[in-house]
């Protein structure tokens, strides 16, 4: 049996890997969690894509997480006649609306416009290319003032100070998606522009409503999100570093340390991360990365991520699967290098399940153990071992199809399936059979065991067991 990855691989779904065959590929390639992009794409369109990818997942024999990324409040240009350049130095008006005759009148698709901008607020288009102040405020119009110039075009995205917007951070169609979601039955939903945690909130109560509470992800892409880090983290299940908008949001240089802040904050209150945004960008039309790429690649592992997303490498790109590959091996070999240290995530107060993840890691060190073995009804003991950060692969079995697929988000986490067996021997012994029949270890090898007694109780982690392959 080769390495196996510890950080795990996020793959952006699209039009460039939609074929049965290009699912297949992704996930040979190393792609443990799917993103369904919904800024994109129908719902007859992500429901086909959806049951492929669990086709996909069934044949390549490995669980994968379907993640539903929301769009959020975007807001756009409206319409031109044609497209225009906006001079740097040149004074335009911006209103509400959908279209406009004149170029040096910007409509905006955002109502309320006015009542939201202050003097000296920058409005940013095109994810930035586009810079412009504001110097007037006039009744329902904005007079501004274009610092950055560039090229002008039908629905751009437009960036408002997210400190005045009054948009709630779920939109309408964000709601219709999310129904739709859950219906179809995603394991993770990734929720966009998160300013605070009430927004986390707002999504949970639509999900128990529905009777199905699925892990949120929140994306902190917001100088709100990142003022109340703490909070917003402790309120998700998880949580995404959103360069793209971070990098609209703040000067480029701010976005490596507020990645670093992120991270430490998520170790503190024991959430898993994802890194995303251009990781490995020049693979969309290149067979190769940067090397920069490689060493950002390399060093969100060396910090400690969770997951590494990729984006329109994988959805839109040449190369779906070459990038796919080139990241788990980027990833591999930090993973393998001296230089890769991976401490546990510290809480202030240690649970029952913590302390016996902390024990299993430690005692799997000490005697050498190959792999620890976690047996997990709700995969709540795979990601206790794994926040633990132990020096050995995990193997997680779970008799159920959607925990298996939510710990493929986990770090160092192998989920596989187990027949519903409650007899502690008796599910050891098939164990065994599993690991050995699999590839997994040689007959003699020690493992630890981490389990809650009695078998098929959800969240009654309480036991190490010490076994060794025969």
């Amino acid at each position: 049996m080769s390495a196996l990855r510890r950080a795990k691989l996020v793959c952006t779904l699209g039009p460039a890997c939609d074929s049965l065959d290009g699912l297949r590929g992704l996930i040979d390639a190393g792609m443990d969690v799917a993103r369904f992009n919904f800024s994109h794409g129908t719902h007859e369109e992500h429901g086909e894509r959806l049951a492929r990818l669990r086709q996909a997942s069934d044949l390549e024999h490995k669980a994968v997480a379907a993640l539903q990324d929301l769009c959020g409040p975007k807001i756009r240009t409206g319409c031109f006649p044609a497209k225009f350049d906006l001079p740097s130095g040149a004074e335009v008006t911006l209103c509400e609306g959908d279209e406009s005759s004149d170029e040096r009148v910007i409509p905006i698709q955002y109502e309320g416009l006015a009542g939201d901008v202050r003097l000296g607020d920058r409005i940013l288009f095109d994810d930035g290319r586009l810079v412009l102040t504001v110097h007037a405020v006039e009744g329902e119009k904005v007079r501004a003032r274009v610092d950055q110039g560039g090229g002008m075009r039908d629905h751009v995205g437009v960036h408002l100070p997210s400190k005045t917007m009054r948009i709630s951070a779920l939109t309408e169609k964000d709601k219709t998606d999310l129904v739709f979601g859950l219906s179809s039955g995603v394991d993770y939903i990734a929720m966009s522009f998160v300013r605070r945690a009430e927004d986390l909130h707002t999504i949970r109560e639509i999900c128990h409503a529905w009777g199905a509470p699925t892990p949120v992800i929140a994306k902190v892409e917001t100088p709100d999100a990142v003022e109340n880090l703490e909070s917003v983290v402790a309120a998700s299940d998880g949580v995404m570093v959103a360069r793209g908008d971070l990098g609209v949001e703040f000067p480029p240089e701010r976005v490596p340390t507020i990645q670093r802040q992120i991270l430490a904050v998520a170790r503190r209150v024991r959430r898993p991360v994802i890194v995303a945004t251009e990781m490995l960008q020049s693979m969309t039309k290149s067979t190769r990365p940067t090397r920069a790429e490689a060493s950002d690649v390399a060093n969100a592992v060396y910090s400690g991520t969770d997951c590494l997303m990729l984006s329109g490498e994988t959805a839109t790109g040449d190369y779906p699967q070459l990038s796919a590959g080139m990241m788990s091996r980027i990833a591999m070999e930090a993973e393998s290098s001296q230089f890769f240290e991976a401490p546990p995530y510290v809480s202030r107060a240690t649970s029952v399940a913590e302390a016996i993840a902390r024990g299993a890691c430690n005692t799997a060190r000490e005697i050498g153990a190959k792999y620890i073995v976690a047996f997990t009804e709700s995969g709540s003991s795979a990601m206790t071992v794994s926040l633990a950060r132990p020096h050995v692969p995990i193997i997680a079995y779970s008799p159920n199809a959607k925990t298996r697929r939510r710990m493929a988000l986990f770090w160092g986490v192998v989920p596989r399936e187990m027949p519903a067996i409650h007899d502690t021997d008796q599910l050891v012994d098939w164990c065994t059979g599993d690991l050995l029949a699999a590839g997994y270890g040689s007959p003699g090898e020690r493992v630890v065991i981490v389990f809650g007694a009695p078998i098929g109780v959800s969240g009654s982690t309480n036991s190490i067991r010490v076994h060794v392959l025969a």
